[in-house]
Formats: structure tokens, sequence, C-alpha cells
């Protein structure tokens, strides 16, 4: 058993090679809630990096027990007044990127641009794809996909910025659009093209229409994953002038995020229907507010 050690949360950063770029905070919030009751039941995975611990395993974890700091202050002192629990580690750049990347993919919790970025990297290190493949025990195909699509993320590097997580005002909306958005796109476009749905040059022709397009619209990564399901369940949308009309409509939907404490129960609920109605988590909850709030007027009036 590996010896902890409890490190001060001011000590502590995500790690340089962690391959978690986009942080959900309700599962942030749901997370720091469980910490909360249960304890930390697994200790984060550090190494050192210049004057701090880089976090190579427990990316979340870490946002968790911050955001405890944050809002709970007693909770926090009474769990990690002495510090976090940590195991550290003599790591590499590779053998660090590894142990982020192979925690992540058992957890599923990465975006496909994620993945895509982490096998990357493993690729630049020297690593084959063959060596990754057998590493982290994934399908040799599988990697190939991720790395074809990561690479064609890049290829609209110039009309594409970093993840946001919600729409800002119009007034401070800028061109370009979401990696993230882009690369749930480009997954849902990659797939259909594996089942004949369009054509390998369609495929590559759309995604640099949605890039374009979603960029002028100032679309956020949830209306783009809300593009993306709605293409995957109906591939007769993956032509121009009926993606435009698919993008207009989300766009006028103007999607505003908020950090929300759900109920686990209600969660899975909501994740139950939004399956069963072929939807995205974000439309379910939607759908569910407006119906319920629509009948609560009804018997109010």
């Amino acid at each position: 058993m590996e010896q902890i050690t409890l490190i001060p949360s001011d000590k502590l950063k995500p790690s340089i090679v962690n391959v978690r770029q986009r942080v959900d905070p309700e599962r942030v919030r749901a997370l720091a809630e469980d910490i909360a009751v249960r304890g930390l039941l697994h200790p984060l995975v550090v190494r050192r990096e210049d004057d701090y611990y880089g976090v190579v395993s427990g990316r979340m974890r870490l946002e968790a027990i911050k955001l405890l700091q944050r809002e709970k202050p007693e909770v926090f002192a009474k769990l990690f007044a002495n510090g976090v629990p940590c195991q550290v580690r003599e790591l590499s750049d590779q053998e660090a990127l590894e142990l982020s990347l192979a925690e992540n993919l058992r957890q599923n919790t990465l975006t496909p641009e994620e993945v895509g970025l982490g096998l990357a990297r493993l690729h630049e290190l020297g690593l084959s794809e063959e060596e990754i493949s057998l590493r982290l025990m994934l399908a040799l195909d599988q990697v190939r996909r991720a790395l074809r699509l990561y690479r064609k993320v890049q290829h609209i590097q110039e009309r594409v910025h970093g993840s946001r997580p919600g729409r800002p005002p119009s007034s401070e909306r800028r061109r370009g659009v979401s990696r993230t958005g882009i690369a749930v796109v480009a997954s849902v476009l990659d797939r259909l093209s594996a089942r004949g749905e369009i054509k390998p040059q369609e495929r590559d022709a759309l995604l640099d229409y949605v890039a374009r397009r979603a960029g002028e619209l100032g679309l956020s990564t949830s209306e783009l994953e809300i593009v993306a399901k709605r293409v995957w369940t109906n591939p007769s949308l993956a032509e121009p002038s009926r993606l435009e009309r698919v993008m207009r409509e989300v766009a006028r939907l103007e999607m505003v995020e908020r950090v929300v404490a759900l109920r686990r129960d209600l969660v899975e609920r909501v994740e139950d229907y939004a399956r069963s109605r072929s939807v995205t988590f974000d439309e379910a909850v939607n759908e569910l507010l407006e119906e319920g709030l629509a009948k609560r007027a009804k018997i109010g009036s």
C-alpha cells in the first residue's frame, strides 16, 4: 500500500499533463456533497511540478474539495485541516499522461476532444498507435478514430477557441466555436460516415460548415451538443440547409447555463427520460421544467 501524504490544498493544482480540460460544475457539486458526507474515499495521485504538486489523477476531486473550502469552510476544516490525502509519485510526462488517461477512460467522463488530445500527446512522446492501444487497453481502431477526430478539430483551429460552458451575452459574442462542442459534432459525423449515412468528403465539408456557422451564431458547448444529438438521431439533418435550420432553432432557444444542485435520484430519472426521448440531458431538464410549470400555472388559475 502506497504511503499517504497530507498536502495543503493551496499547494495542489491540476497537473500540466492532466487530460481533463472541461470540468462539469454539476458533477463537481454532486461530488463535493458526497465528500462532505462520506469523506474522501480515494486519495489524489500527484507529482512534484515546480513549487507545487500537480494532480495527475483526481482533478474532479480537487475541484470538489476547493468548492467545499469556498462554500463550506467548516466541513473543509473538519476533513482537510491537516491537508488533502495524496499519493506522491515520481512520474515522467508519459507515465503521468497514461495514468490520467487510463483513469478517465475507465470512468468514461472525457469529451472526444480530451481523449484525442491525450492520445495525440502520447503519440508526440514517441508511442505508436499500437503501443497506445496496448498500454491503455483500447481497441486499435478506437485509438485511430480518436486521433483522426482530434486532427480534424485541429484542422479548423483558426475558427475554434477554448470551451465556453455557457453562451455570453450577445454584445460579448465572438467569432469561433467551442473546441469541445465541435469535437462532439465531429464524432457524430464520423460515426455517420462509418455507417455509410454520409460520404467522407461530405463529412469534412459539413464539419467546416458547422464550425463557421456555429461560431457566427455564438453557440456554446452545450448548444452544439444538442445539435450533434439531433443529427445523430436524425441523419437526414446532415445536410447544410437542414443543419442551418437546426442551429438557428437552437440559437433561438437562448440556452443559459446555471449551476444547480440536483438530487442524485432526480438526475437518474431525468437521464432515463432523456434516453427515452433521444434528447440531451439539458433538453430533458427544460422539457420537464416547462411541463411542470405549465401544470402549476393551470392549477393556480
